[in-house]
């Protein structure tokens, strides 16, 4: 079976802003290959987050639910094997 993002080659830049006028821990601008996070969350919610919003870019046109469910499946996988975000100083 084919992978349906393999040649894509969607470029996505992730962008660290404060996003409290905007009522939301990040957004993404779809079309525009811009996805941006408010840093002021855990490592965990962090890590959801960006993966919510890339999904949103890559999967334009599902639903919401669709997105959720497969942030949680993959927030789960990926925090299982370790992954978290580190701050260079």
């Amino acid at each position: 079976m084919a992978n349906p993002l393999r040649n894509k080659g969607i470029p996505i830049k992730v962008v660290e802003r404060k996003l409290g006028r905007e009522r939301a821990w990040g957004q993404s601008w779809q079309g525009e290959g811009l996805v941006e996070i408010d840093p002021r969350q855990n490592a965990k919610e962090y890590l959801g987050t960006c993966i919510h919003e890339t999904l949103h870019e890559l999967l334009p046109n599902h639903s919401e639910k669709f997105i959720e469910k497969a942030e949680f499946t993959l927030l789960r996988v990926l925090w299982k094997l370790g992954y978290r975000k580190v701050i260079l100083k």
